[in-house]
């Protein structure tokens, strides 16, 4: 139908495709009073990835060729950063929860069944969101979006790209119940700077390898961190440490996902402020 649209065209068609389509998703599940299962949160988590078929096979018809599907970056594993993607990411939440610990605020238990049924409820969420609902909300972002944004350049793109993904949350949290974050005027900055931030580590895991496989592990161990590392905190504060503190958007999360994405800044992308490599977008980066 778009068939000479440009990159940053399709990317800004994108994000109020969307960004629309996370307005009705968040109408629909609130006047129809559906309950937080498993067709609720299909419903909501999926919307980017529709959002993106419908670019590429209705809007621009670019999935209609091999190359058109590459740009999502499903067709390679990026495997030689799994061990960043999962480490790294955890590594955030258990120091933000270590510094709780040490405070007056939190102290450290040890939850019901003990330190390794959490560990093997962490490695069994991690493995279903990798594969659903963090999929679907990165094929979208970090796999459509984001190299659509590339000509901007780089740091112009992940930020722009964290944006939207950060909009996108808004209905399910202002117009649900389902997304408790606490005073709206503390939890909404501070969810946009950490979900900025996050989105600098699952770029540049993204831009690094060509493959959106490592963003969507490293999102789905966040999503499962601080949900298991909570039973390991035990506070009398709950909305200061669980919500602005820790939990999935707190203040020491942002620090550390600022300090994670300037390490793999400097690691994977040495640092360099230029370009990305151009075949990003087109799917063509070479095997990491």
């Amino acid at each position: 139908m778009f068939t000479k649209l440009t990159d940053t065209n399709k990317a800004a068609i994108f994000s109020v495709l969307v960004l629309l389509m996370a307005l009705v998703a968040a109408v629909l599940i609130r006047f129809l009073d559906l309950t937080p299962n498993l067709g609720m949160w299909i419903l909501w988590s999926c919307t980017p990835t529709v959002a993106a078929l419908i670019m590429l096979l209705v809007l621009t018809r670019d999935g209609y060729s091999r190359e058109g599907w590459k740009v999502l970056g499903l067709h390679r594993l990026g495997l030689s950063v799994w061990w960043i993607a999962f480490g790294l990411t955890l590594l955030i939440t258990v120091a933000a929860s270590a510094v709780v610990w040490a405070t007056p605020l939190a102290s450290f238990v040890v939850p019901e069944g003990g330190i390794l049924d959490s560990l093997i409820n962490l490695l069994i969420q991690v493995a279903i969101l990798m594969f659903t609902f963090s999929l679907a909300e990165e094929i979208g972002m970090r796999g459509y979006l984001l190299p659509k944004l590339l000509p901007l350049g780089r740091t112009g793109a992940l930020a722009l790209s964290g944006l939207v993904f950060a909009t996108w949350h808004m209905p399910l949290i202002l117009l649900t119940p389902f997304f408790p974050i606490g005073n709206e005027l503390i939890s909404v900055p501070l969810f946009y700077a950490t979900v900025v931030a996050a989105t600098f580590v699952y770029g540049y895991l993204r831009l690094y390898t060509g493959s959106v496989w490592p963003a969507s592990l490293a999102h789905a161990v966040h999503n499962a961190a601080w949900g298991v590392l909570g039973a390991f905190t035990l506070t009398s504060y709950p909305v200061i440490v669980n919500k602005y503190l820790v939990g999935d958007f707190g203040l020491l999360i942002l620090v550390g996902a600022v300090i994670g994405a300037v390490w793999l800044n400097r690691r994977l992308m040495k640092g360099d402020p230029g370009e990305p490599r151009p075949s990003v977008a087109s799917g063509h980066t070479p095997a990491v």
